[in-house]
This record gives C-alpha cells, structure tokens and sequence, in this order.
C-alpha cells in the first residue's frame, strides 16, 4: 500500500486505536480463553498504557520498562523473544502505520510457563490492528477525493478485508500457505478470518 498521507495520518485518535486494537485483540483471544489466563495492555511506545484488558498494577512494570529502553536501534529487539519481570513472561508485538512508524505495542502476559505459541498469537494480532488501521486511513483518503464511486462510500474495514482474502484466494488457488503469505496474515489469523466472513477456501480450489 501506498504511504499514507500527512492528513490520514494526523486522523488518528488515541479513541479510534483503543476501540479498533481492543475489540480485534479480545477476538483473538477468545480463541485460547479457556486454556489460560492471558493479560493484555495496549501502550504507546515511550510506555504511556492506553487499554488494559484487566485490573492490574503489574502492567506498570513492563510500561516503565519500555520507556526506559526503548529506541530505533533496540525497540526490534523487545519483540523477538519473551520478557520476564518479577515472574511473569510478557510477549510484546508491535502495531505500525508504515515500518518506520511505531504507533503502540500490545502485551500479552501470563503467569504461565514460556510460550513460543503466545508471542506468535501477540504478532499475529499486532499485524491484523495494523492491517485494519491502513485499510481505515485508506477509506479515508477515498473519502477525501473529490468524486468517489458511490459504492466506496459504502465500504467498510471487514468488507474490504473479505474482498481482500477473496482476491487472494483467487489467485493463490485457495492455498492457504501462499494466501496468509501474500495477506501478509498469521495462517491462524487467516483461518480465523475465513470462518468468520464464512469463507468455503474448497471454492477456490
């Protein structure tokens, strides 16, 4: 996608990422609720917590550890592995408009053991609110021409996003491997995402 405008760009509110980051999150959560208890903050990247997904002063920890560290040269390093303070591990994925620009950074933590799988899932849902803010700042600068095909005008992000995941199955032959590739998608993002707009990946193949 193209770069983003100065003017989408200054669009953004601190309201319009809670709302769309928090909801995207807890979806994808759900997915795992049962097996264990998983803790989410969704903060700035200097450490100021914009949404908690529970009550608890333990986040302020991880906050004030990303504020003291983090930099260009070493905020890439926060999200390769997992951050244990005071007992709990902390998986940190990042959420970006352009690779360039950090917008906030999601934490998933847990009292559990270590876990590969909950630092891939954090990617994941970092990757899918970033996903979702472009094709927002997208249906905005549509918004903005001048004349604007009707039927922009009723487009919304899961309308878009579903034509997006047609398109490549289309073109991928329903190949689920080459399509989460293509998506640039998590491949449970994408199954997730294919039940969800009730998505028959057998029709493509």
């Amino acid at each position: 996608m193209a770069n983003l405008s100065d003017k989408a760009l200054n669009s953004i509110t601190s309201e319009l990422l809670t709302t769309l980051a928090s909801v995207t999150i807890m979806d994808g959560l759900a997915l795992i609720k049962n097996d264990m208890q998983v803790d989410v903050s969704l903060m700035e990247p200097q450490g100021k917590i914009l949404w908690l997904s529970h009550s608890c002063e333990k986040s302020s920890n991880i906050a004030a550890s990303l504020s003291e560290y983090i930099s260009k040269e070493t905020q890439s390093q926060l999200f390769i592995h997992s951050i244990e303070l005071l007992g709990r591990f902390y998986y940190l994925a990042p959420i970006y408009l352009e690779k360039s620009n950090l917008l906030a950074v999601v934490a998933l933590s847990t009292n559990e053991i270590n876990s590969t799988i909950l630092l891939a899932l954090a990617h994941s849902l970092g990757r899918e609110v970033s996903e979702k803010l472009k094709c927002h700042f997208y249906l905005q600068q549509l918004a903005c021409e001048p004349k604007v095909n009707p039927f922009f005008k009723e487009l919304n992000v899961q309308k878009v996003e579903k034509a997006l995941i047609i398109e490549a199955a289309n073109s991928c032959n329903g190949k689920v491997q080459q399509m989460h590739q293509v998506l640039n998608m998590g491949r449970t993002t994408l199954w997730r995402k294919l039940k969800q707009y009730e998505i028959n990946i057998k029709d493509y193949k």
